[in-house]
């Protein structure tokens, strides 16, 4: 039964989506412990070159963007989520003993390939999956939910590696342990609070892999608006090494640099939630309309920066909008698909935007050194604005909603 907006509470939303959040929350707890430290691991234990560093990184991370797509349609394929995502959230809690076990480069390489496979694998059944169990009056909020406790498991992730820094003496071999409890539990928590998706039960009849492919003839011209304006949006978004450099640049010194990083969590933070559970009462595109708009004014702080303080505000806008766009997005993707091609949906959306997000790292990093970073800046938002002016030829999410 629909629950009316205006008489349900944060609680009353459905105990799976509740789950498929606390999972997400453990997982991206372990994961900023994994990746805040194994960098410097490498660098400065193991002795890897720099150079090195940036060729493992890139080759795990382009895996983990092209995997997405393959679970996807995976799961549409098997009209099974919850098993990928059990697989997957399995492979992570295996990658984690494997970076407290390292003797090398090589078994490090190894569990980092390991990892982005399974976060590959969980992405888009998951996103699917919200999609699938979410109220069609809550999609907005449900979406919103599950990024809240994504951003909590990264706050969380991050107190916890100050803390056993300071109080385990560095003793990498300790924390990596450590980080290798909560994908556990995460797993533990989906066999047991988790449902599959209702189209395990609509369907019996299997039929070929290349003929289950020929559904995607059926993502609609409103998926691929939807995609296509997503992917000029995620032109304008770049790496957070672009503020952190701006902000020394404009006199941050290196202990006051984290605090750009606090500052746009905790705007990420406080507004993804509010900003789904409005798209469920208001048209997300003009939510959206709105994060899009402050994508713009956040470069414009950034480009314009004569101090610090530019910069601040620049940062806490700039997570203002990664909470509003990134679930309201998401939404969209969900509202434009049905459930049998939805983990499909969501596997392009997310390669166009891997590809998208590449392409401007590397535009923004060629003007930033090359050119100024107050052009590279302006360039972003210009691609923000791009995306504004298009936001309309998105169907109304009031129309969309089935």
């Amino acid at each position: 039964m629909e629950q009316s907006i205006e008489k349900y509470s944060v609680f009353s939303l459905p105990k799976s989506i509740w789950g498929i959040g606390i999972v997400t929350l453990l997982v991206n707890l372990s994961s900023v412990i994994i990746f805040s430290l194994s960098p410097i691991y490498l660098t400065t234990v193991l002795g890897v070159s720099t150079f090195d560093l940036g060729i493992l990184e890139g080759f795990v991370e382009a895996t983990s963007w092209f995997t997405r797509i393959f679970a996807g349609v995976l799961s549409d394929f098997l009209y099974r989520r919850k098993p990928i995502l059990v697989f997957a959230y399995a492979l992570s809690a295996l990658s984690r003993p494997i970076f407290a076990l390292a003797p090398s480069l090589g078994w490090i390489a190894g569990a980092r390939l390991i990892d982005r496979i399974s976060n590959g694998l969980q992405a888009t059944p998951r996103e699917a999956l919200v999609g699938d169990l979410a109220p069609k009056s809550l999609k907005g909020t449900c979406f919103g939910l599950r990024q809240t406790l994504s951003m909590i498991g990264s706050f969380a992730g991050a107190g916890v590696v100050m803390f056993l820094m300071h109080h385990t003496n560095e003793n990498y071999e300790i924390i990596f342990w450590a980080a290798a409890i909560p994908p556990v539990l995460a797993v533990l928590a989906l066999i047991l609070f988790v449902q599959d998706s209702p189209i395990a039960d609509r369907h019996h009849a299997k039929i070929s892999f290349w003929a289950h492919l020929k559904h995607t003839r059926h993502l609609n011209k409103q998926y691929w608006r939807v995609v296509f304006v997503a992917g000029i949006f995620m032109l304008s978004n770049y790496s957070g090494a672009y503020m952190i450099l701006q902000g020394t640049n404009q006199g941050l010194s290196p202990s006051q640099v984290p605090a750009l990083m606090v500052l746009q969590n905790l705007f990420a933070f406080a507004s993804a939630y509010p900003m789904g559970r409005l798209s469920d009462r208001f048209d997300r595109r003009i939510l959206i309309g709105i994060g899009f708009f402050i994508t713009i004014i956040s470069n414009a702080f950034f480009a314009l920066a004569d101090g610090p303080t530019f910069v601040l505000i620049g940062a806490s806008l700039w997570g203002l909008q990664m909470g509003m766009t990134q679930s309201l997005l998401l939404t969209k993707v969900a509202d434009t698909t049905f459930t049998e091609i939805r983990g499909t949906g969501f596997g392009i959306y997310y390669l166009i935007v891997g590809l998208t997000i590449f392409l401007s790292n590397t535009i923004t990093g060629w003007v930033f050194t090359h050119k100024s970073p107050s052009l590279a800046f302006w360039l972003s938002a210009g691609a923000a604005g791009i995306a504004l002016i298009l936001l309309p030829f998105i169907e109304s999410s009031q129309k969309a909603k089935r």
